[in-house]
């Protein structure tokens, strides 16, 4: 077998885990027999339980170093996950998305962009390293099958057990797409913060016909939702796209046309930069909420915080190395929508750099044959060079 092509069969193999959040298929166990032949330790990180039906396998494998050295080896990480979106209509897809076909260079399945590809690649990457290269570094992977979903039993409690048991890494790389359209294109270096939130306006139901005997929260709600959308959120951030804040859904449970409703909810979500705070903005929604109605219920479904990542030796070596094999200067970027990069900001410096990402989430999801041997190539260059300057 040519060394290009371990990755693109475990990529296939990976995909045929039917690993829909939050299920694992066989998935976490597929990555764990590659690893350990290849010389790492794995450890098993399920969270959650069975009974609660929330139980998520999660993993963190590491290799150290043959040679002992005088001083503690760097821990460079890789992070991702092996749980995916689920399928939508299989039939409308022109492939099984659980098949893993290759067809016109294209490597069809759900997962080959978000992103089983950019772990296959990883892993082939770091056994084609160690076996033509004695390091001085630590290899690590931080892997979870719950990113896709509530991410409660994923890399957040991965990340506290680590600081538990005192485990340290230097650097991680986050695999996402972060490629809109070719592999070289773009580097996360960070992201917007993000809140979820319901806003509930209470108020008295009744017949249509004698709205003095109701009280139509439906007014207030929509006189709400029109401050929302006008509320300033034109605050600049260097390095950050501006604020936005986006209804997503109202709602009243009531399906006669002849009843007033007694509440009414909208769902929304702002993405700020960090010219902005959680209190602040929630302050600023909970002021436009008074001022329309005496008896809401403001509730915060997930908060988020933004982070940045600052330029250092660790980007520098990426960045050359993506040059390298595609002679491509990526743009540094903290678009998108969240990652589990924000978990792993409180112990490391991390960026994000994986597959493009054009199709993720859609039928037909692929990654480029060609596009999966490259990113090996960048990864097998990074973990060289993170080496190489750090030895």
């Amino acid at each position: 077998m040519h060394s290009t092509d371990q990755s693109i069969l475990l990529a296939q193999k990976l995909i045929k885990s039917k690993s829909v959040t939050p299920k694992d298929d066989g998935a976490m166990n597929t990555l764990k027999k590659s690893l350990s032949k290849i010389g790492f330790k794995n450890k098993d990180l399920p969270f959650g339980s069975k009974k609660n039906n929330d139980l998520i396998l999660n993993l963190f494998s590491i290799k150290k170093p043959k040679k002992k050295l005088n001083k503690k080896s760097k821990v460079l990480c890789f992070a991702g996950h092996t749980d995916v979106v689920p399928t939508g209509d299989i039939r409308s897809w022109k492939h099984n998305p659980f098949q893993a076909k290759i067809s016109q260079g294209k490597l069809y399945g759900r997962g080959a962009s978000d992103m089983k590809g950019a772990i296959a690649a990883w892993i082939s990457a770091c056994k084609n390293v160690t076996q033509n290269n004695e390091l001085n570094i630590s290899l690590a992977l931080l892997i979870t099958g719950d990113e896709e979903g509530v991410a409660t039993n994923g890399t957040i409690k991965v990340v506290n057990w680590l600081k538990q048991k005192k485990i340290n890494i230097n650097h991680c790389i986050v695999g996402e797409p972060t490629n809109p359209n070719y592999i070289g294109e773009m580097i996360k270096i960070g992201r917007r913060g993000s809140i979820s939130f319901t806003i509930e306006v209470f108020g008295k139901s009744g017949h249509v016909a004698y709205p003095h005997l109701a009280q139509n929260p439906l007014s207030n709600l929509v006189n709400i939702c029109y401050k929302l959308n006008k509320l300033n959120l034109g605050k600049k951030a260097k390095n950050f796209p501006i604020t936005n804040l986006e209804i997503t859904s109202i709602d009243t449970g009531n399906k006669a046309s002849n009843v007033i409703p007694d509440s009414c909810l909208v769902s929304a979500n702002i993405r700020y930069n960090n010219s902005y705070t959680e209190k602040a903005l929630l302050d600023s929604i909970n002021k436009i909420c008074s001022s329309e109605s005496s008896n809401f219920k403001l509730n915060i479904i997930s908060s988020n915080k933004p982070f940045y990542t600052k330029p250092d030796n660790f980007l520098s070596i990426l960045e050359k190395s993506i040059y390298k094999v595609t002679k491509k200067r990526p743009t540094l970027s903290t678009t998108g929508g969240t990652s589990d990069a924000r978990f792993i900001k409180n112990i490391c410096p991390v960026i994000e750099f994986g597959g493009v990402g054009k199709t993720m989430h859609k039928l037909n999801e692929n990654i480029l044959v060609k596009d999966l041997l490259k990113l090996q190539k960048i990864y097998e260059e990074l973990i060289l060079s993170y080496n190489n300057y750090y030895r």
